[in-house]
C-alpha cells in the first residue's frame, strides 16, 4: 500500500514519504505481589508527508486501505491549494544503512512475561509492568527509497518498598533474554539499611545521581540538542557549537544504529540511514541532530534523525568513567539521589529547571546513609553538566515513561547542585 500512496502522490507532481507501521504491544501488570492485568494493543498506521511548489504538509491514516489513502491524499492536495507557502529544499539521501540490531520476536510472548514479572516478585519486587513491542515498519519516498526494517524491545519497571520508603529500577533491551529480573534483588537490603529520615538545609549538595536520575537530564539534553529545538529559541544549546558546555570527562552521542538500543531504527522518517553522532565530546558542543529541512538551512549533511518537522534522538549514550560505584560513594560525603520526575524547565534557552527526587534519597557522611525525603533540585543544566566530576564503570539503558529518549547512563557524581524543598 505505501508504493500505491507514494504514486498517487507523484503522479500528481508532488514529493512524497509513506511511513507505515504495524505495531503489536503487550503489557503484564503485577502489583501487591500477584500477577494482574495482561493487556494486548495492535495498530496499523501510514504517516504520509507531501511537498511541492514550497508547500508541505503530513498527515497519518489510521487503519489504512486503498478507498482510505486515495480519499486522504486528494482532500490534502485541496488543502495545499490554500495553504500559505513553507520553504521547501527536498529530502537528502543517505544510503549507508547499517542493521545489525537484535530482533528477538518472543518478547511478546506472554509467557515469557509473565514468567519475567513471577521472577521479579520472586527477588522483592512489589510492583511494576512489563512491557514489549513488535513494530514492523515499512518506507517509501520520491527519491526511489523503498525499504522494511523489523524491530523488538522489551523493558521491565519495578518497585519496592519497606516502610514508607521506595526503590524504583528499570531492565531495558531488544531481546527477552537480556531482561534483569533481578534488578531489585539488593534494593530491599539498601532500603532496610539505611538509618531514620533526617531532615536537611537548602543549599548546594554534592549528589551521586543513580543511572534513572542521571538518565532523565541526559535525556532532556538530547532533545535540545535538536535543530528545530534550537531554531525554535527552545535550547541552551543554541549557538554553542564548538564551545565548552560541560567537564572533560563528559561525551554524549546519539546511536541510532546500537545492537542492543532499544530505539534503534535500520532508517529515519524520511527514509534515511541511521548513524552514530556525536553531540559533546570531552565536554565540547560538536553537533546538532538534524533532518534535511533542518540540515539545508545549516549547510550540513542530515544525521539520520528525521522526524519530519523536529529532528529527534534514537539512543542517547553517556561515556562511561573509570570508577565503580562502590569506589564513588567512598569517603563521599552529600546526597545519592535514585531517581527523578518532573522535570521542567523555567528558562528552555538558559537551561533553568527543577525536577523533584523521587524513590530512595539519601544523606551520606562517614559511610552512614540516613533516609531524606521531601527534595527539590532547583539549578541550570549547563552548570549540572560542567560539574559532573566522576563517572561510573558501569551503565544502563534507562526508559520509562519519565525518560521517553532511551539513555545509556552511568551513575555520576555532580558537585555543587542546588537543593530547594518542594514549594
Amino acid at each position: 500500500m505505501i508504493e500505491y500512496a507514494l504514486s498517487i502522490i507523484m503522479k500528481n507532481g508532488m514529493d512524497g514519504i509513506v511511513k507505515m507501521e504495524n505495531n503489536i504491544e503487550k503489557q503484564v501488570k503485577f502489583f501487591e505481589e500477584k500477577i494482574g492485568i495482561v493487556k494486548k494493543w495492535e495498530n496499523v498506521v501510514m504517516e504520509i508527508f507531501m511537498a511541492g511548489k514550497n508547500k508541505k504538509i503530513s498527515f497519518t491514516i489510521e487503519n489504512p486501505n486503498k478507498k482510505k489513502i486515495k480519499e486522504a491524499i486528494e482532500r490534502n492536495l485541496k488543502l495545499m491549494d490554500i495553504m500559505a507557502s513553507s520553504p521547501y529544499h527536498g529530502i537528502q539521501e543517505k544510503n549507508d544503512y547499517v542493521d545489525n540490531k537484535i530482533f528477538d520476536y518472543d518478547v511478546i510472548e506472554n509467557e515469557k512475561m509473565i514468567d519475567i514479572a513471577e521472577e521479579v516478585i520472586n527477588n522483592g519486587g512489589n510492583a511494576g509492568i512489563v512491557f514489549s513491542s513488535i513494530d514492523e515498519i515499512k518506507i517509501a519516498n520520491s527519491n526511489g527509497v523503498m525499504m522494511n526494517d523489523k524491530n523488538s524491545m522489551i523493558y521491565l519497571s519495578a518497585r519496592t518498598f519497606h516502610k514508607n520508603y521506595s526503590f524504583h529500577d528499570v531492565s531495558c533491551s531488544r531481546s527477552v533474554k537480556k531482561i534483569d529480573s533481578r534488578i531489585l534483588k539488593d534494593a530491599y537490603e539498601i532500603l532496610k539499611d539505611a538509618k531514620n529520615e533526617i531532615k536537611i538545609k537548602e543549599g548546594k549538595y554534592d549528589v551521586i545521581f543513580y543511572p534513572m536520575a542521571f538518565a532523565n537530564l541526559i535525556s532532556n539534553i538530547a532533545d535540545f540538542s535538536s535543530a528545530f529545538y534550537v531554531d525554535a529559541g527552545y535550547s541552551f544549546l543554541a549557538n554553542k557549537i564548538g564551545k565548552k558546555v560541560a567537564n572533560d570527562i563528559l561525551t554524549i552521542y546519539d546511536d541510532g544504529t546500537c545492537k542492543d538500543g532499544i530505539a534503534s531504527r535500520k532508517f529515519d522518517d524520511e527514509g534515511n540511514a541511521t548513524q552514530k553522532t556525536i553531540i559533546i565530546k570531552e565536554g565540547t558542543l560538536k553537533n546538532y541532530i538534524h533532518n534535511s529541512m533542518t540540515a539545508y538551512k545549516y549547510k550540513t549533511k542530515t544525521t539520520g534523525n528525521a522526524g519530519i518537522i523536529s529532528p529527534r534522538p534514537w539512543n542517547v549514550i553517556v561515556k562511561s568513567g573509570d570508577y565503580i560505584i562502590d569506589e564513588i560513594i567512598e569517603d563521599f560525603k552529600g546526597l545519592i539521589i535514585t531517581n527523578l520526575w518532573y522535570t521542567r524547565f523555567q528558562n528552555y534557552q538558559s537551561g533553568d529547571f527543577s525536577t523533584v527526587a523521587r524513590d530512595a534519597i539519601f544523606y551520606v557522611e562517614n559511610g552512614e546513609k540516613k533516609f531524606v525525603k521531601g527534595i527539590r533540585i532547583s539549578d541550570n543544566i549547563q552548570h549540572i553538566l560542567e560539574n559532573v566530576e566522576i563517572l561510573s564503570k558501569e551503565s544502563k539503558q534507562i526508559f520509562w515513561w519519565e525518560v521517553e529518549n532511551p539513555v545509556f547512563a552511568p551513575y555520576a557524581m555532580v558537585k555543587g547542585v542546588e537543593i530547594t524543598k518542594p514549594s
